[in-house]
């Protein structure tokens, strides 16, 4: 969300300042979006290629990581409840 706001800021500034170079900008960023859209449906959509074969994953660190956020969620440790605090007194 950060780069396309930060698109947005430079679009918006370059039209408020210098309308006629907006114009190339818009359509350079359309061709790149339109590129990234191009190489992600054939990844997303194209044939699979390699094995065929399931593979046989563990779900014990998928299990863990699931149970930290939820102990996370109900309950964290007050030391790292200030910490989050100060950080959020700095970003504030």
């Amino acid at each position: 969300m950060g780069i396309f706001m930060s698109e947005f800021l430079v679009v918006s500034s370059t039209f408020a300042r210098i309308p006629f170079l907006a114009v190339p900008l818009v359509a350079a960023l359309l061709v790149g979006i339109g590129a990234l859209f191009w190489r992600l449906q054939g990844f997303a959509f194209g044939q699979p290629k390699g094995s065929h074969v399931p593979v046989a994953a563990s779900y014990l660190p998928m299990a863990g990581h699931l149970g930290l956020v939820l102990l996370a969620g109900i309950y964290l440790p007050p030391p790292l409840v200030a910490w989050f605090q100060h950080v959020a007194r700095l970003l504030g």
